[in-house]
């Protein structure tokens, strides 16, 4: 099950760290800040960057959420275990649907870093997406941006949509 944690913006690595130190083997867990890879301009030359999908969280892969709790006790900079039902000290997890889209976009093989989607222009700015993380989210994009060259698409934490933004690569343009 995975759970949200909010830290301190720009101690997320330090975070994992403490987590991860202070866990030390005693339950099995999955600690990690999702990325995402994208394509930027730098002086006329096109490079791929690596940027932080959500700045001041990150997320914990556990079945132990009381071991996880007392971890966060002792991390410098733990602000809030995002999820607690009102009036209660029970914590929830993403729901089914949630940790399915973070497994899609930030999974284990990648190390939670999502790749670059390929797409083909058609017709003005009707993108046709041709591989990557964007194949299994064709109705969730909101915003193309061809000039910076990422999509914002919708998903939904913790019954909220929250935007999220992937990176893409502009394969053809094709005009009908």
């Amino acid at each position: 099950m995975y759970y949200v944690v909010q830290v301190k913006t720009g101690k997320e690595d330090k975070a994992i760290k403490d987590i991860l130190d202070h866990n030390s083997g005693k339950s099995p867990i999955d600690v990690f800040s999702p990325y995402r890879e994208a394509l930027r301009k730098y002086k006329g030359e096109v490079r791929k960057v690596k940027e932080r999908c959500f700045p001041g969280y990150v997320f914990v892969e556990t079945d132990d959420v009381n071991t996880l709790f007392i971890d966060l006790y002792y991390t410098p900079g733990f602000t809030k275990l995002l999820g607690r039902e009102e009036g209660t000290y029970h914590f929830v997890p993403l729901n089914k649907e949630e940790a399915r889209m973070v497994e899609i976009l930030y999974n284990r093989n990648n190390n939670r870093t999502t790749e670059i989607s390929d797409i083909e222009v058609v017709e003005g700015d009707t993108i046709r997406i041709l591989s990557g993380p964007l194949m299994d989210m064709k109705g969730k994009i909101k915003k193309v941006d061809l000039h910076k060259r990422f999509v914002t698409a919708e998903i939904s934490l913790f019954e909220r949509m929250t935007e999220v933004k992937l990176g893409i690569n502009i394969i053809t343009k094709v005009e009908v």
